[in-house]
């Protein structure tokens, strides 16, 4: 298991690697088997394994970029560009493939419900080790019986083009009546997916017996008589929830392959989403790669295959016979914070008492790893404690075991280290404003002059807004569209105050889902041009806070679905205090 970055965890560096990662442990079904480093991949928002060429795998990207097929390898290693004449990428946003040597593009995209051009186009699968181009063999443009509406999700079944729609209440499955090319098809209204919506990918079994769709935080995998996808749909799905942010899914016999716009790649077994075993985050730092072997001791790294569970990946394994047994692992951070501890841990009928030690103090209680089946992957949230800037000592034992279990064995995979620190609860909120220039701020706002909040302002259509307060979804989360308004092309304001009993460095800790500005007390601390979804601790600056209250004002554009922000700041000690008014 490799070392993965992601904007919602702090960057872990280690200093002390004494144990290497054996190559044949493989990656686990909840991290990435890899990542498309080709530059000219932006955006996979389709994917296929090829029917012709073994270890072969087909990507493209969405709107407005070059009409062009990516073979790759599973790893995400580009094999070969394919130039695609005779059509272009108005909004590609699916891939499929047939039993015929045939892959469909699918230019169904459709953010606007006004396109009027949508198609499916084909070309013969080319051959990624010769070919540089291919030329459109057909092109099916169509329209929808009712309603125009939104679809990411395609498959081919018995050569008949399937379309899954994107929407917020269902997925509905649409089919191709008949193929003639050139000629824009009615489509037929198939059926509704049971449970699935806001489905950004589909695939089918070679069989079909099995049909998948995927979204940003799950994926559903139908499953029934070959072919018959109006019952199929309807049937009682597996269902796994995932934080792959899916973009494109597709069946490699019943395993699946899933991309996401992080160009990210993941293998998940059929058996895994078959026992709808829930997959641990992505974003954890290798139990392994942090081993201080010298002060271990009854340990051995064991090969997931090895302890039973037929899935790539390994552990860390403490002895079965007897306690006592622990590994010792160096964890550096940058900041000091109160962090939430978590390890992925494993589980079954000779798996027994583990406990965590942090620093040399125990964190929570010890936890019992037994279960009647071997399953990887079980997250456990240990509890919340203090971190100091640098290195910090991780001991983990296994100190006895339950009635049921046949040993004390105990396995851990990753550990997983979350800021955890309080998030700001309530704001004083102003908008929506017409977004001006990037570069100039709708508000005044000064080092000297601290906001006005009985102040009035000209907002959109030339409305006159106040500020008023807020306050947070529960995950701390302020959601701008449902405290401002659901307009787009506009800018909101968010302003929290933070009360510190002395001068104190520290780290504010921001998310957004597009450009975000932030001042601090008035001076500009932090301006970033982005379109992302909003995730928690995306953005670390590093500031320092004055003895007393320190106003901070945000700037979110909105352009797209969501608007959101989140904010914190690094608190070790639990000093601060935060309120929507100066001086509360």
């Amino acid at each position: 298991m490799k070392l993965l970055l992601y904007p919602f965890i702090f960057l872990l560096i280690t200093t002390i690697v004494i144990a290497e990662e054996p190559d044949s442990f493989g990656t686990p079904p909840w991290q990435p088997v890899g990542k498309y480093t080709h530059s000219a991949i932006r955006e996979s928002s389709g994917i296929v394994a090829s029917q012709q060429f073994e270890g072969v795998y087909w990507t493209l990207n969405d709107s407005g970029n070059p009409t062009v097929l990516y073979a790759t390898k599973q790893n995400g290693e580009l094999i070969q560009e394919i130039k695609i004449h005779g059509t272009r990428n108005f909004d590609w946003e699916a891939l499929a493939i047939d039993n015929k040597g045939q892959i469909w593009i699918g230019d169904i995209g459709n953010n606007s419900r006004m396109r009027f051009d949508l198609n499916v186009t084909v070309v013969k699968e080319p051959d990624p080790f010769s070919s540089t181009e291919t030329t459109v063999i057909a092109k099916y443009p169509y329209k929808y019986p009712n309603n125009n509406v939104d679809a990411e999700g395609l498959f081919i079944a018995n050569g008949i083009p399937y379309i899954v729609s994107k929407e917020q209440s269902t997925a509905v499955l649409y089919r191709f009546p008949a193929l003639k090319a050139g000629e824009k098809q009615v489509l037929e209204r198939v059926g509704e997916f049971a449970e699935a919506r806001l489905v950004t990918g589909a695939g089918v079994s070679t069989d079909g017996e099995r049909i998948a769709v995927c979204t940003y935080n799950s994926l559903w995998v139908y499953h029934g008589a070959a072919g018959n996808f109006a019952q199929i749909i309807k049937s009682k799905p597996w269902v796994l929830p995932h934080d792959f942010q899916g973009e494109a899914i597709c069946f490699e016999g019943y395993n699946l392959y899933l991309t996401n716009e992080a160009r990210d790649i993941y293998a998940l077994p059929q058996f895994w989403y078959e026992k709808q075993w829930k997959l641990p985050p992505k974003d954890t730092q290798s139990a392994i790669s942090l081993l201080v072997e010298q002060k271990s001791n009854g340990y051995k790294l064991e090969n997931y295959r090895d302890a039973g569970i037929d899935i790539d990946g390994g552990h860390i394994a403490l002895n079965v016979k007897a306690v006592g047994a622990e590994v010792h692992q160096k964890i550096v951070v940058p900041h000091q914070n109160l962090y939430q501890i978590s390890a992925v841990m494993t589980r079954g009928p000779e798996y027994g008492l583990a406990e965590l030690t942090v620093n040399g103090k125990v964190v929570g209680q010890p936890y019992d790893y037994y279960h009647p089946e071997l399953i990887a992957g079980t997250l456990t949230v240990f509890g919340t404690v203090p971190l100091n800037q640098g290195e910090n000592e991780f001991v983990l034992k296994n100190i006895g075991k339950s009635t049921e279990s046949s040993g004390y064995k105990i396995g851990v995979d990753s550990y997983q280290i979350l800021h955890a620190s309080p998030f700001v609860r309530k704001y004083t909120v102003l908008g929506p404003f017409p977004k001006a220039d990037a570069n100039t701020p709708v508000l005044s706002v000064s080092a000297d002059t601290p906001l006005d909040l009985n102040a009035t302002y000209k907002g959109i259509d030339d409305k006159t807004i106040r500020w008023r307060e807020v306050e947070t979804r529960r995950s701390g989360m302020l959601d701008f569209r449902s405290n401002i308004g659901t307009n787009t092309g506009v800018v909101g304001y968010a302003v929290t105050y933070i009360y510190a009993p002395k001068a104190m460095d520290t780290a504010m800790l921001l998310g957004s889902d597009e450009t975000v500005t932030v001042w601090l007390n008035g001076t500009e601390i932090h301006r970033k041009r982005v379109y992302r979804r909003p995730t928690r601790d995306a953005d670390v600056i590093p500031c320092k806070l004055k003895a007393g209250w320190n106003e901070v004002l945000c700037s979110v554009e909105q352009n797209s679905w969501t608007w959101a922000l989140y904010l914190r700041f690094t608190d070790a000690d639990g000093v601060l205090k935060y309120s929507p008014y100066p001086n509360d």
